[in-house]
């Protein structure tokens, strides 16, 4: 079984992470779909960007990067959000030194819409993150389901898209609706049965598992109760090889999962 190439933030080893250059270039590459995580502006926008603040050595303003954590995405405005630059890394600087195959570019945090509307004219497959948790740089969970809900039922991209995200709550709220949701988990300690049964009282149709955890035990456990599997991020072609039996496989590089392993 062949799974999804889907490319984790557009492909965050090749392409500026969460662009619309990388969505294209991601599907340049014949990649089955992107992974992006969407956080809502001042004014109520849903926007793609992973951070709840602008990164320090990548978001840059009139040329300069910034040296720190920015401001929070929920507390900027689209239009001042749209004054930074967050395409090319500062030469020398930690973001850039992870990340040596980047090609780089002027680029802004683009709207959901926009990507929304990019992947359905192509039947792009979207996992589309929800990036909220407990914490006060966080959107309210269910006024950001809402809203990207909202967003991708209006571009009609339903049927191509699954929500994902760490956050059940906002999840939750996703499901009542009855959209597809994988529910993501970070690494687990022993037995993730458990976490599956919990997964499936939810209402997920699908287990977005941290690769290491996708065990054959695991993965069959899961599939028994009739979820669909994916992992993230996977990035060597070893791992590949592994989990080359999953429905999905999430990675900053999509080149490699699309060449012989």
């Amino acid at each position: 079984m062949q799974p999804w190439n889907i490319a984790h933030r557009g492909g965050a080893a090749l392409m500026p992470e969460n662009t619309l250059a990388a969505f294209e270039g991601a599907i340049a590459r014949g990649c089955d779909g992107a992974e992006l995580d969407v956080q809502l502006t001042a004014d109520g926008v849903a926007v793609v960007h992973h951070d709840f603040r602008l990164k320090a050595g990548l978001a840059r303003k009139d040329g300069v990067w910034l040296s720190e954590a920015g401001p929070r995405i929920k507390d900027l405005s689209l239009a001042q959000l749209r004054q930074f630059d967050v395409g090319s890394p500062q030469p020398g600087g930690a973001y850039a030194l992870a990340h040596p195959l980047l090609k780089t570019m002027n680029a802004l945090v683009p709207t959901l819409d926009a990507v929304a509307a990019l992947a359905a004219a192509q039947h792009f497959v979207l996992f589309v993150e929800l990036k909220c948790d407990t914490s006060q740089d966080s959107a309210d969970p269910v006024a950001l389901a809402d809203a990207v809900y909202a967003v991708i039922a209006a571009r009609g991209h339903l049927d191509r898209t699954i929500f994902v995200g760490f956050d059940w709550r906002a999840l939750a709220r996703i499901a009542e609706k009855g959209a597809v949701c994988w529910f993501t988990t970070d690494i687990l300690s022993g037995d993730a049965r458990p976490v599956i049964d919990a997964v499936t009282r939810a209402g997920g149709q699908g287990w977005f598992a941290n690769f290491p955890d996708a065990t054959p035990d695991h993965v069959a456990y899961a599939r028994a109760l009739g979820l669909k599997v994916g992992a993230w991020t996977v990035n060597d072609p070893a791992d590949m090889r592994r989990l080359m039996g999953l429905d999905a496989l999430c990675t900053d590089r999509p080149d490699l999962l699309n060449s012989p392993l």
